[in-house]
C-alpha cells in the first residue's frame, strides 16, 4: 500500500496479532472488507506519545486504531474508552472529529483495549509557524483553530449526553493535584522549579473554579486535521485528556507557544514549537479577541496567568511521563529519551508567567492587525450579544406572528408594539446608532462584527437603529448635509422618530450603470423640479417614512458623465410624489423595513436648499455611501447565513431517515461542511480615519479568501 504520511512499520514493542484484529473487525465492524483474507495492512503513526495509534488499510478502506500501551501504566491514564465516548458524542453533535466506529474492551484480541475510527484525509502541520503556506492562509488557519476551540466550549455537557463525564466543580484544584501526582510518580531526579511551580499553583487557584465545559486537554495544531486546500478544520484528534473543566485551560494551552522558551526546540518527532521570527502570524491578542468574540465573553480574562502557568506545568509533567516510559521500555515515541532535558525549562517558563498580570506576544505579527477590535468595540459587541440573547431572540415568535397574521392587510406595513419596546430598551442601554463612527466612537471593523451579530435575526438591526436604508441616508446627511439639513432630517433619524427611503434605481434603464439614470432634477428659481420614475426604493412603505433621498440628473452637458447627477432631499408628503406599488423579492415584500417600492415623481418641487453638497456631486456622495454600506450588508448577510447554517445542522443532527441521522447520509454531510462562510483572512474593514469636515469618507477594504 502507499505509505500513509507520518507512519512507519509497527515498532517492535507495539506489535500485536494482526490476524486476530482482522478477524475481529470482519465480525464486528460494519462495512469492513472481508476479502481478501489476510490482506489487512498496518502501519504505526510516529505521533501519539501516550496511546499508540495505527493506520489500517484493506480493500480500499482506511481506518485509524488507537489502543492502550502494553505494560504497567500510570493510574487513570490511557482511558481509550473515554476517548471513544466523547468522540461519539461530539460526532453526533456535528463537531469536527473522526467518526468513531467501534470500541473493543476484549484484551484477548490484540492485548489491550482499543477503538477504531474513520480515517480523515487532510493536512496535519507539525511546525507552528506554518512556513509552507502564505500569510493569508496562515492567518485563516489560526482563525479556524481558535473558532473551533470556541465552538467546543459552547457545547452544554447535558445536551451532548456527557453527564458525569467530569468530576464536578474544582477542576483547577484537581488538575494541579493530578499533574503533581503524575509528575512525582514519573520523576527520576529533583527539579526545584517544578516543586516551586506546583506550590504556586496550589496556592493561587482561581476563585471561579466551578465552571464546567467540555475541554480537550491537549488542543494544539498537530492534533488537528485541516482540509487539503482550504482553511477549514476537518477533525480534532487525541481526546485522551478531555474532561469537564474550565475552558480557559484549553485556551491557555492552545496559545502557550506564544511564550515558548527558545531553549526548547521540539516536542515529539518533527514537531516544531514556538514561532520563527521571520514568519508573520496573528498575534496572541488577535486570537484571544477572536475566541472571546465567538463565545460572546469579555476579553478581560481573569486569572489567565494561572492557566498559562498550569499549561506549562502540565507540559513539563507530560514530558517527564514520556521519559519515564522510555526508562521502563514502553514509550511510543522513538525520541522519548530526549524529553528529560525539557522538563526544567518548561517549569521555569511557567514560574515566569505566573508572576505576570497582562500578556502580549513579541513575535512578528501580520501587519494590519487581523480582526483587531478596539476595547470599546469588544465591550459593545458583548453587550449586543447579551441584549439579543435576553430580549431579541425571545421576541422572534411574537414578531413573526404579527407579520404572518397581518400578511393580507395594510397593517403589515406597521411595526408591532414589541419592536418599539425593544428599541426603547436598546436606546436606554446605549446600544443605539452603532454604525456611525462619529456618534458611536466605534471603527468600521468594530461595527462590522456587530453587524454580523445583528444579521442573525431579521429585525435586530432596527432595534439598534442600524437598519438599511436609514443607515446609508444618515451617513449621507452626516457627511455631506448642511447644518439646516442635519437639524431637520438627520436629528430625528438618529433619534428614531422617523424613517427614510433611498431612490436611485429606475425601471426604464439599466441602472447598474448609474450614468444611465434619466430622472431629472431641474432648477426653477428658488426650487428644484423633479420628474421621473424610481423603483426598488427601499423603506418607502414604512408609515413612518417621512423623507427620501433621490438621485437624479441635473443639466450640465459640458461636465463629465460622472458630474451630471445630484442627490436631493424630498419630503414624502411633497405634492407629485406617488407610491405606485410594492415589489417582491423571492415572493417576499420585506414589510419589516418598509419594503421596496416603485415611486413616480411628477413635477415634484422642493427648495434649492434641499440639494445635498451641490449640483453634480451625486456620484461623489454615492461612493461615500457605498463604502460603509457594503460592509454593513455583507456582514449582516454573513450573520444570516450563519443562522441558516446552524438551523440546517441542527435539523441534520436531529432528524432520522432510513435508520440514521440526516448528516450521516453521503449527500447531506458535505452540504453542511461546505456551507460555512469563507474565512476573512487579509485586511478586514481596514479603515482610514473619517474626516467628515472635509467631506471625505472611510476608505474600506474587505478582502476575502475562500
Amino acid at each position: 500500500m502507499a505509505a500513509e504520511p507520518g507512519t512507519s512499520e509497527v515498532r517492535r514493542q507495539h506489535r500485536f496479532d494482526q490476524g486476530s484484529l482482522e478477524r475481529y473487525l470482519c465480525s464486528h465492524l460494519p462495512g469492513f472488507p472481508r476479502q481478501p483474507a489476510g490482506a489487512l495492512a498496518v502501519r504505526q503513526y510516529s505521533s501519539g506519545q501516550s496511546n499508540p495509534t495505527f493506520y489500517l488499510q484493506k480493500g480500499g478502506q482506511a481506518y485509524v486504531l488507537r489502543k492502550k500501551p502494553h505494560g504497567p501504566l500510570l493510574p487513570r491514564a490511557h482511558k481509550v474508552d473515554r476517548e471513544y465516548r466523547v468522540q461519539k458524542a461530539l460526532y453526533s453533535a456535528g463537531f469536527p472529529v473522526p467518526e468513531p466506529l467501534l470500541y473493543c474492551s476484549d484484551v484477548s484480541v490484540i492485548g489491550t483495549e482499543f477503538y477504531v475510527m474513520q480515517h480523515v484525509q487532510g493536512r496535519i502541520f507539525q511546525d507552528l509557524s506554518l512556513p509552507e503556506v502564505g500569510p493569508a492562509e496562515r492567518s485563516a488557519l489560526y482563525i479556524a483553530i481558535i473558532e473551533t476551540l470556541a465552538l467546543l466550549h459552547s457545547f452544554d455537557l447535558q445536551s451532548l449526553g456527557l453527564q458525569g463525564y467530569g468530576r464536578g466543580p474544582g477542576y483547577c484544584r484537581r488538575q494541579v493535584s493530578t499533574w503533581k501526582r503524575q509528575y512525582d510518580a514519573a520523576a527520576h531526579t529533583d527539579i526545584p522549579a517544578m516543586n516551586q511551580l506546583a506550590e504556586w499553583l496550589a496556592n493561587n487557584l482561581p476563585p471561579d473554579d466551578n465552571e464546567e465545559r467540555l475541554i480537550h486537554g491537549d488542543f494544539r495544531i498537530d492534533n488537528i486535521i485541516f482540509h487539503p486546500t482550504k482553511a477549514r478544520v476537518l477533525a480534532v484528534l487525541d481526546w485522551e485528556l478531555s474532561t469537564a473543566g474550565h475552558p480557559l485551560a484549553d485556551l491557555a494551552y492552545a496559545t502557550l507557544f506564544y511564550f515558548w522558551p527558545t531553549s526548547v526546540k521540539s516536542l515529539g518527532q518533527g514537531t516544531v514549537l514556538g514561532f520563527k521570527d521571520t514568519v508573520e502570524t496573528p498575534s496572541f491578542e488577535e486570537l484571544i479577541s477572536s475566541y472571546c468574540r465567538c463565545r460572546g465573553i469579555s476579553t478581560t480574562l481573569s486569572n489567565f496567568n494561572f492557566f498559562l502557568a498550569l499549561s506549562y506545568f502540565k507540559m513539563a509533567a507530560i514530558a517527564q511521563g514520556v521519559y519515564a516510559r522510555y526508562l521502563i521500555g514502553n514509550a511510543s515515541a522513538e525520541n522519548s529519551h530526549e524529553f528529560a532535558k525539557i522538563v526544567k525549562p518548561l517549569a521555569e517558563r511557567g514560574l515566569e508567567l505566573s508572576k505576570k498580570s497582562s500578556f502580549s506576544s513579541t513575535h512578528h505579527s501580520i501587519s494590519g492587525e487581523l480582526f483587531r477590535q478596539s476595547r470599546k468595540g469588544q465591550e459593545i459587541l458583548l453587550k449586543v450579544k447579551q441584549f439579543m440573547k435576553q430580549h431579541i431572540y425571545p421576541a422572534e415568535k411574537e414578531i413573526i406572528k404579527y407579520y404572518s397574521g397581518h400578511a393580507n392587510t395594510e397593517e403589515k406595513w406597521k411595526k408591532p408594539p414589541v419592536l418599539e419596546r425593544l428599541k426603547e430598551m436598546a436606546k436606554a442601554e446605549g446600544l443605539w446608532n452603532l454604525f456611525l463612527p462619529d456618534v458611536s466612537g466605534l471603527s468600521q471593523l468594530d461595527y462590522a462584527l456587530i453587524a454580523e451579530e445583528t444579521g442573525k435575526c431579521f429585525f435586530a438591526p432596527e432595534v439598534f437603529n442600524c437598519q438599511a436604508p436609514d443607515t446609508g441616508n444618515m451617513e449621507v446627511l452626516h457627511m455631506y448635509g448642511t447644518e439646516e439639513q442635519k437639524k431637520e432630517w438627520l436629528e430625528p433619524l438618529l433619534e428614531g422618530k422617523i424613517s427614510s427611503c433611498f431612490c436611485m434605481t429606475e425601471p426604464d434603464v439599466a441602472s447598474s450603470d448609474a450614468t444611465n439614470m434619466q430622472c431629472s432634477i431641474e432648477r426653477d428659481g428658488n426650487s428644484y423640479v423633479i420628474n421621473g420614475k424610481k423603483w426598488w426604493s427601499s423603506g418607502a412603505g414604512n408609515p413612518n417614512c417621512k423623507v427620501a433621498i433621490v438621485m437624479g440628473k441635473t443639466k450640465n452637458s459640458s461636465a463629465s458623465r460622472y458630474e451630471q447627477h445630484s442627490m436631493i432631499i424630498v419630503p414624502m408628503d411633497t405634492p407629485g410624489l406617488k407610491l405606485i406599488r410594492p415589489l417582491s423579492v423571492f415572493g417576499y415584500l420585506d414589510e419589516i423595513h418598509g419594503g421596496h417600492f416603485e415611486i413616480h415623481f411628477n413635477d415634484v418641487r422642493v427648495p434649492v436648499s434641499n440639494i445635498i453638497l451641490g449640483e453634480g456631486r451625486g456620484f461623489e456622495i454615492a461612493q461615500g455611501r457605498l463604502g460603509p454600506g457594503r460592509i454593513h450588508h455583507c456582514m449582516r448577510s454573513i450573520g444570516a447565513a450563519e443562522t441558516a447554517l446552524q438551523i440546517m445542522c441542527q435539523r441534520a443532527a436531529q432528524r432520522e431517515t432510513f435508520g440514521k441521522k440526516l448528516y450521516h447520509h453521503v449527500s447531506v454531510f458535505p452540504l453542511c461542511l461546505n456551507s460555512h462562510p469563507p474565512a476573512i483572512t487579509l485586511s478586514f474593514a481596514h479603515t482610514e480615519p473619517c474626516d467628515s469636515n472635509n467631506g471625505h469618507c472611510n476608505r474600506c477594504v474587505l478582502t476575502c479568501s475562500n
